[in-house]
């Protein structure tokens, strides 16, 4: 198979999973959007509440990548940068990882809903750590790099904590501080940061092993 068709093969890929990211997001806008009147939640709260999900941030930032990638892909985009779609794999894969393990047990999705939990919990993290170990160039990650990479799950803790408070709303039970108090959240959140610099370091053993193997 030549350079050129593998490369088209991977964009292809890369776009496919990305109309899977974005139709998934979409769809789950249009559910809690449908349910906003049921909850008493206005457009905006509701709205508001959909973007405070971790995994939809990072599945929208999964889709991002993907999208640049089947796309555009040019050498001065940020979205293409190793640094970025490493940092992104290590999220998504946060995010199936949190979920299997803490949430699925919490509620039973049927019809629509299970379509949405199944595509942005599952399909969308094992394909994108499949595109970032295809198509992602690794060569240039360095050691300290998954340690950069939880500046923006802390940014994000400490936004739904302070909004938490005004609000008294909190998209997951483990970051509730009405019902654990600040200390409990705390030591959740030392947890799974330590859990996310984990996976971190794991892609960048693999990263280190497959750039042997890749052309700089």
């Amino acid at each position: 198979m030549t350079v050129t068709r593998t490369a088209k093969l991977k964009r292809t890929a890369a776009a496919i999973l990305a109309i899977i990211g974005w139709a998934a997001l979409v769809l789950q806008f249009w559910l809690l959007m449908r349910a906003a009147g049921v909850m008493a939640l206005s457009p905006i709260e509701a709205s508001i509440r959909f973007f405070s999900y971790f995994t939809i941030q990072s599945n929208i930032l999964a889709a991002l990548v993907l999208t640049a990638f089947a796309f555009k892909g040019g050498p001065d985009e940020w979205l293409v940068h190793p640094f970025v779609r490493s940092a992104v794999a290590a999220y998504i894969a946060m995010v199936g990882l949190v979920y299997v393990v803490l949430l699925r047990h919490l509620w039973s999705p049927v019809g629509a809903q299970w379509i949405a939990d199944v595509a942005l919990h599952y399909v969308m993290p094992v394909g994108y750590l499949a595109f970032w170990l295809a198509c992602v160039r690794k060569s240039g990650l360095r050691w300290y790099d998954p340690l950069l990479w939880l500046i923006y799950p802390l940014f994000y803790l400490g936004f739904l904590l302070v909004r938490g408070k005004l609000s008294g709303f909190y998209p997951y039970p483990f970051i509730d501080a009405k019902a654990l108090g600040y200390a409990g959240v705390a030591a959740n959140t030392a947890g799974l940061l330590v859990v996310c610099a984990a996976i971190g370091f794991c892609l960048l053993a693999v990263g280190y092993g497959v750039a042997r193997r890749q052309p700089a």
